[in-house]
């Protein structure tokens, strides 16, 4: 049966998944694509921005009260793929409208194709953290490579090839379904780590190390304008390929994140590497007539790899008490980085240049201090952590302990797997050590921690290392 259903994730669950979400990373940037329409600062007025953050925000608090994932009703969904595709093919037909119809049509674009976005986010939670990273990698090479396509596709069949990648990608997201098959390869069921959040200082700590750096990359809304007079005949397909190999740029690094980065210092390459590199786009817009080519390949590669660490922002954080992971910080984190964009885009148009060039830097000076300080405390917090995980004694297990357990797992009859963390257990090691240990999920380990715990008559490991040394006892007695 695992078999069956590791292969039919593998086959059919999979490459959907990667189709959907590449079409949706496309659908989203529709108004950004210089190869459909000429692109105008008028495109990103910031009421449907403010919109989309209302809206998303709204559903991260229902999501954060424990109801019940809104991507898993297939009415939500076919709704949210119908919007999505009608609204982007509206957006490419802009010239058709007046203005306060086309502002509508935008308020509904950007609120469909953003929820678009953090549902699938919501639609991989059950697939794991390595896993959905892949996923996302994968779908972000695909759309990078569809995007320089394009730039071939002559310009009168642009709109009609986005509109069915919106199609395709709808489709996609109402077929998916997730299967919760444990994966073929040992290194996709590595957990990420996440924030130990015990106390209420760890949460701001961790929402500050992952949302004070979007509220300075908003600063950056400010180079939107700086390529848009370049658009003359032929230079809107040039700039097209240069966002898609933008992309595909930030495919790869999202790639390397994730087969070099997948510890401790996760969060640590977004806050002090990802957005301090997407500010070389302040200083290649302001020579943006040289530079476009390198401008596009900041704005978008550091772009994918922020909605990156957006749509992983689940596994960041502790699970549920039933061991589920939230898809609550998604939403919340996703909705900040859209509210802080409002914010500037209307900041940008209320105040002259040299007061909002002012506060800007000041924006992101504190933020580099903010996130440098955070950053800074969650190492030596973690680290303080990571050596507590450990016994303070010497784990080796003397032989009546480990005659004792072997007693106890044929009397209880306990699983392979059981036997393995009741041995760890019996160590005295905890659960962040026995995931790591046995390259699972924590919340894996506590699942199986709590079977073992009412097979063996026991409500926590303190009781367990009670009747351990109480057979040890009666071993050596006997």
């Amino acid at each position: 049966m695992t078999s069956t259903c590791s292969r039919a994730f593998s086959w059919r669950g999979t490459p959907l998944a990667v189709l959907g979400v590449a079409c949706a990373l496309m659908v989203l940037e529709i108004q950004r694509m210089p190869v459909a329409h000429v692109v105008s600062f008028s495109m990103f007025a910031p009421l449907p921005y403010a919109a989309e953050a209302a809206l998303i925000a709204g559903l991260g608090w229902r999501a954060a009260r424990g109801r019940p994932a809104l991507g898993a009703s297939s009415a939500v969904r076919i709704v949210v793929a119908v919007l999505a595709a009608v609204s982007a093919w509206l957006v490419l037909e802009g010239s058709s409208f007046s203005s306060p119809t086309m502002l509508a049509i935008r308020v509904v674009y950007r609120m469909a194709t953003g929820l678009l976005v953090v549902l699938w986010s919501e639609r991989l939670l059950p697939l794991g953290a390595r896993r959905a990273a892949v996923v996302i990698a994968a779908a972000c090479a695909v759309s990078g490579v569809a995007t320089l396509v394009l730039a071939a596709v002559p310009t009168a069949f642009a709109s009609p090839v986005l509109v069915a990648v919106a199609v395709a990608g709808g489709t996609a997201f109402v077929a998916f379904r997730p299967i919760d098959a444990p994966p073929r390869r040992a290194s996709l069921a590595v957990a990420l780590p996440a924030f130990s959040c015990r106390t209420r200082r760890d949460w701001v700590a961790a929402v500050g190390l992952l949302c004070i750096p979007l509220l300075s990359r908003g600063t950056t809304t400010s180079t939107l304008q700086a390529w848009m007079p370049l658009q003359q005949a032929g230079a809107g397909l040039a700039m097209q390929a240069a966002i898609g190999c933008g992309i595909l740029l930030g495919a790869a690094v999202i790639a390397l994140i994730v087969r070099f980065a997948w510890n401790r210092a996760f969060v640590l390459v977004f806050d002090l590497v990802v957005v301090p590199v997407s500010f070389l786009s302040l200083y290649t817009a302001q020579m943006v007539s040289d530079l476009w080519p390198l401008h596009f390949m900041i704005v978008d590669s550091t772009y994918k790899v922020v909605l990156f660490y957006v749509m992983m922002a689940p596994f960041l954080f502790p699970t549920r008490k039933e061991g589920t992971v939230s898809p609550a910080p998604a939403y919340g984190v996703f909705a900040f980085m859209i509210g802080a964009r409002a914010v500037f885009i209307a900041l940008q148009d209320v105040l002259a240049p040299s007061p909002y060039a002012a506060l800007c830097v000041v924006i992101v000076v504190a933020s580099f201090v903010g996130t440098g300080v955070l950053a800074l405390l969650m190492v030596l917090r973690e680290g303080t952590a990571a050596q507590r995980s450990r016994p303070t004694e010497a784990p080796a297990a003397l032989p009546d302990t480990e005659a004792a357990c072997a007693v106890l797992a044929d009397r209880f009859e306990l699983t392979p797997r059981e036997r393995e963390i009741f041995a760890l257990l019996a160590r005295n090691y905890r659960a962040p050590y026995i995931a790591e240990k046995l390259v699972v999920s924590q919340s894996t380990v506590k699942t199986h921690m709590r079977n073992l715990y009412a097979k063996l008559g026991v409500h926590s490991q303190a009781e367990l290392l009670l009747l351990v040394d109480c057979e040890a006892e009666a071993e050596t007695l006997s």
